[in-house]
């Protein structure tokens, strides 16, 4: 049985996002960190689907992604 790159990706990810849930449902101040870094790590792939195909949709889910990453890291540097 062999497994694709994308596969092994898929469960890391998944792995990350479980982690963070459960951390964010403890309330865990890592977790809070764990969200930004997390959700962050997603912009970079969002602007090269957005560089090979451009669409609205595209530019507006960037757009949103990026005012949260924006949000979640304003928040954390005052304290809240």
């Amino acid at each position: 049985m062999s497994c694709s790159w994308r596969s092994v990706l898929g469960c890391f990810y998944s792995a990350l996002f479980l982690s963070e849930g459960i951390g964010l449902l403890l309330r865990k101040r890592w977790a809070e960190y764990f969200t930004v870094i997390v959700t962050g790590s997603l912009i970079p792939l969002e602007l090269y689907e957005i560089a090979r195909r451009p669409t609205g949709v595209r530019v507006a889910v960037s757009l949103l992604n990026v005012s949260i990453v924006w949000y979640l890291a304003r928040g954390l540097r005052r304290g809240t």
